[in-house]
């Protein structure tokens, strides 16, 4: 089976501090992505830190991912460990400061479908919704910061 990887960017006029926080918070990652979260296990050296697994329901899938690596205010690295429609998925997100105010995220995903010839819909499913999400994320951050 192929494997297939999705890598996007979003910029917010925000320091990264702020788009790592919202994006580390599992609990409430409901508010960008189109899914349920929920933290079942917590994870070091934070709740949300390395293992930590969180269970994600989106239609008709419900799947765990599990935090492989966590640096605050730079990086997480997780993987589907349980469900879904992949057999293996891997998911990189990368802060990167451009100045005092402005930062970016890079978000790579790699992945192989459980189903021969489903990986293009996927890719095109997780694509959408991620590009949605990151923009609504940065939106969020943008006004959150504001204040």
């Amino acid at each position: 089976m192929s494997v297939h990887q999705i890598t996007l960017e979003q910029k917010a006029k925000v320091p990264r501090k702020v788009l790592f926080d919202l994006l580390a918070d599992h609990e409430n990652l409901d508010r960008f992505f189109r899914a349920n979260f929920s933290l079942i296990k917590k994870g070091n050296p934070t709740s949300n830190g390395i293992g930590a697994v969180r269970e994600v329901s989106t239609g008709p899938f419900t799947y765990q991912e599990q935090i492989l690596d966590y640096k605050e205010n730079e990086h997480l690295h997780f993987k589907v460990i349980n469900g879904g429609p992949v057999k293996e998925y891997g998911s990189w997100v990368q802060f990167q400061s451009v100045n005092a105010k402005q930062s970016l995220i890079h978000y790579r995903i790699m992945f192989t479908p459980k189903v021969e010839g489903t990986g293009w819909l996927i890719k095109f499913v997780l694509e959408q919704q991620l590009k949605k999400a990151l923009h609504t994320l940065a939106k969020h951050g943008e006004a959150k910061w504001q204040v």
